[in-house]
């Protein structure tokens, strides 16, 4: 890190050791903030000293009529907008814990209601702010959390101009409090807990991830001396969930540590118009932008060619790409599609994290063109890397770069002990961004975390003093004693017309007549596809696994779209898919058997 970088990170770190500190060093400094851009074009901006006086005044209500105390939980389900982020903040001032929940899905309430009073209820919620449109939704939710939680739209919410105006019913103590507020006596500490975070739960039901305040500020830190050039000449633009972490601390947070302007778009707004995210991008100028490969797929699909001609993507310099298996075909697809809009492919920049390391924890170099390797199918299933020299017996693996400043990387095996290059093993973190645990789950915490080191439960392997990722622990195929990373199988069935490549399951289950295990692949057909002619393709996908990976599925299965199980960020969860797949609650609209 050069001199002038580390003097400006240094600069920004200074004084600054909670959330709301951040948040008022960066209201002090510039007419840098947030931009909300809608579908139709328009945007809607707020500095960050409007932020920052809008939040605070919105804490003392929450202090004084809604009785909020340090440590209270406090969640918020609502949509990404400008109530949301102050809502955020003024819940950070007060000093409680919030936690981003992802909104009602009309579509899939009932599976939404179970899930969000379940997150309710391992978050200790006290209250739940949302939209006025979605009260009569979360009623019956907050319903059946014990003890219940109070309910209230933050657009209903009334904040005075100033906060020392607090209500007339506050008792003296919480005028006391407010008071504190106004002066801008921060209270908080860095080891204070400033945001509980859902873990994806692609493998087990979603956990609540515990971070601090020193967590968040030293893993945005991390982040933002991986960046070149003045981090403050960078600006960001993400259409990713504020209740998924690499929206929440990778956009809103990171923005706010590095005091630049950050636009957000709607998540449903990308869904309905994926277009929508690249005009966000093109008109903000962002710089840094992060998206799941999935979200990369959408748009070569989705976007069209008429579209193409008034973006100006030559600003998005620094595309991180994670949350999920970054592909390579589908990075160079994507160059390819958007190449005439000045986007570059040494912008792609893969990345790996979880929500239990605060989120990042490796970063490929930037301005440098993501790099892979073909490994030998054979040697991967044994946990060792051998390059592939042909391409029928290889596997492509992308690199997800080196550890971030401040973050120590080991790879493990089954008994603990410390492997070197070349070998498969367990990832395992240490740093300041490992969380404080999981809340109120001291067992669940001592499993994960031992002597300053998180289990990730992820596998992988270190080739060249770079990190490639081979898949959850959990979701591994075992066939004759070798491991076979389910995504692998996936991949096969990419190039079958007709079948949703985003939406597929490969899955493990016993094979009692031959003494071993086996597998299923469970797979959406297409939207739009017809059912006519499903058995041909379920054939063909089955076909085309053997053929890419010699391996033999027990059954290839279609199933309608928008059936897999998946989790709020749109990853399929490989674990319920298989338990409902055992007891029968998946209809399947043709398959393939093996004979």
């Amino acid at each position: 890190m050069d001199d002038q970088k580390k003097a400006t990170l240094d600069e920004i770190a200074d004084g600054v050791q909670t959330l709301p500190q951040a948040l008022q060093a960066a209201g002090s400094e510039g007419d840098c903030g947030v931009h909300f851009f809608s579908r139709s074009g328009t945007v809607e901006s707020h500095t960050y000293s409007e932020l920052y006086r809008d939040s605070r005044s919105l804490a003392s209500v929450l202090i004084a009529d809604y009785h909020l105390r340090p440590g209270d939980s406090v969640a918020l389900i609502m949509s990404t907008s400008y109530d949301l982020v102050r809502a955020l903040f003024a819940v950070l001032m007060a000093r409680a814990t919030p936690t981003c929940l992802p909104t009602p899905r009309l579509g899939r309430m009932a599976d939404y209601q179970g899930a969000t009073a379940a997150m309710l209820q391992a978050a200790g919620a006290k209250l739940v702010l949302t939209e006025a449109n979605s009260v009569k939704n979360l009623t019956n939710i907050v319903a059946a959390v014990s003890p219940a939680p109070a309910l209230a739209a933050v657009s209903e919410i009334v904040a005075p101009d100033a906060p020392e105006a607090v209500a007339a019913s506050a008792s003296e103590d919480e005028v006391a409090l407010a008071d504190e507020l106004a002066l801008e006596d921060e209270l908080a500490l860095e080891d204070e807990l400033a945001l509980i975070q859902f873990s994806s739960g692609t493998t087990v039901a979603p956990k609540p991830v515990a971070l601090t305040h020193k967590n968040i500020l030293s893993n945005t830190r991390s982040i933002l001396a991986s960046f070149p050039g003045d981090i403050r000449e960078q600006s960001g633009c993400s259409w990713l969930p504020l209740h998924h972490d690499m929206g929440l601390i990778g956009g809103l947070f990171a923005a706010v540590v590095a005091r630049g302007d950050m636009t957000f778009l709607r998540p449903e707004d990308f869904i309905a118009r994926p277009g929508a995210w690249l005009r966000a991008l093109s008109q903000s100028k962002a710089s840094i932008c992060p998206a799941p490969n999935f979200a990369l797929q959408i748009c070569i699909d989705r976007v069209r060619d008429e579209e193409l001609a008034e973006l100006d993507l030559s600003h998005w310099k620094i595309a991180l790409i994670g949350a999920e298996t970054v592909r390579e075909p589908t990075l160079r697809r994507f160059y390819e599609r958007f190449e005439s809009t000045g986007f570059r492919y040494e912008s792609f920049t893969p990345v790996y994290g979880l929500a239990e390391a605060t989120l990042a924890v490796t970063f490929s170099d930037v301005e440098r063109a993501p790099s892979g390797v073909r490994v030998d199918r054979e040697s991967l299933g044994r946990g060792e890397i051998h390059l592939a020299h042909d391409d029928a017996h290889g596997v492509d693996v992308v690199s997800v770069g080196r550890p971030l400043s401040g973050i120590d990387l080991e790879l493990r095996d089954e008994s603990g002990h410390v492997l070197g290059e070349d070998r498969v093993g367990r990832i395992f973190v240490r740093g300041d961004c490992v969380m404080a645990g999981y809340f109120r789950r001291p067992d669940a915490t001592a499993a994960a975390v031992q002597d300053g080191w998180l289990n990730t439960g992820d596998l992988g392997f270190i080739h060249q003093d770079e990190l490639f990722i081979y898949g959850r622990e959990r979701d591994i195929i075992i066939l004759n004693g070798r491991n076979h990373d389910p995504q692998t199988i996936e991949f096969a069935i990419d190039q079958v017309p007709g079948l949703d490549h985003d939406r597929s399951a490969a899955v493990p289950i016993d094979d009692p007549d031959r003494g071993t295990e086996s597998f299923v692949v469970l797979v959406e057909k297409e939207k739009g596809q017809a059912p006519g002619g499903l058995d041909a393709l379920a054939q063909t996908a089955r076909e085309a696994i053997i053929a890419e990976t010699g391996l033999l599925p027990e059954l290839v299965a279609v199933l309608a779209t928008g059936r897999l199980p998946r989790t709020t960020s749109g990853k399929i969860k490989r674990g319920a898919a298989r338990s409902q797949f055992l007891a029968g609650e998946l209809e399947l609209l043709a398959e393939s058997r093996r004979s």
